[in-house]
């Protein structure tokens, strides 16, 4: 018995999942879920209490995933700083970014405070933890400076946003993950590409 209920649990979020991503939280119903998933309205809400925990368990499995692929992506790089954050950038490029950019509104706008502010922790949790580590490392052997671990990790990953998208996927055709992973450490100065020319190639 408790084994079917996860299963229908399960086969419920995974519709809801494939549902909120075609359409947005606005356009799905509760009626659209349990059609496709074969069930009634109460058995849904035995597992899910309304649209919007529907919703947040959605998005709580998204975070969770991505966070266990972050940590992969860092634990399975063993070489220098560069080549770890070029890994980052790999593996949140494989993601459809358009994806996340509509969860993080739909959650900004039709969630409750107080699921957002859980959903911020589980972010700062499973995506932010890793990086912090990461950059925290950085600025111990003084391979980067100029903020916090946590300001530098909020930093590389709003640059990597910069050229996610339509507005940046003209550019990130130009721009793969190891020019990406340059400019963020060294910035776009003269001096700098000159300085570090041989430790950019070592990253192709």
């Amino acid at each position: 018995m408790a084994r079917d209920g996860a299963q229908t649990a399960e086969r419920i979020l995974q519709v809801a999942h494939q549902l909120f991503m075609e359409r947005g939280f606005s356009g799905v119903s509760i009626n659209d879920v349990v059609q496709q998933v074969g069930i009634t309205k109460p058995t849904l809400y035995y597992h899910y209490a309304d649209k919007e925990a529907l919703y947040v368990a959605m998005a709580q499995r998204v975070l969770t995933q991505m966070g266990a692929e972050m940590t992969a992506a860092i634990a399975a790089i063993d070489g220098s700083f560069a080549q770890v954050l070029r890994s980052v950038i790999e593996m949140i490029q494989s993601h459809n970014a358009e994806d996340t950019r509509m969860l993080r509104h739909e959650i900004r706008t039709y969630l409750s405070p107080q699921w957002q502010a859980q959903l911020a922790e589980q972010f700062y949790r499973t995506m932010m933890g890793p990086l912090v580590t990461v950059m925290a490392q950085g600025l111990a052997t003084k391979q980067i400076s100029g903020g916090t671990a946590a300001e530098l990790a909020m930093m590389f990953l709003c640059f990597i946003e910069a050229f996610s998208g339509p507005e940046g996927a003209a550019i990130q055709m130009h721009i793969d993950a190891t020019r990406m992973t340059h400019m963020f450490l060294y910035g776009v100065s003269y001096q700098e590409e000159q300085h570090h020319g041989s430790d950019f190639t070592k990253l192709a």
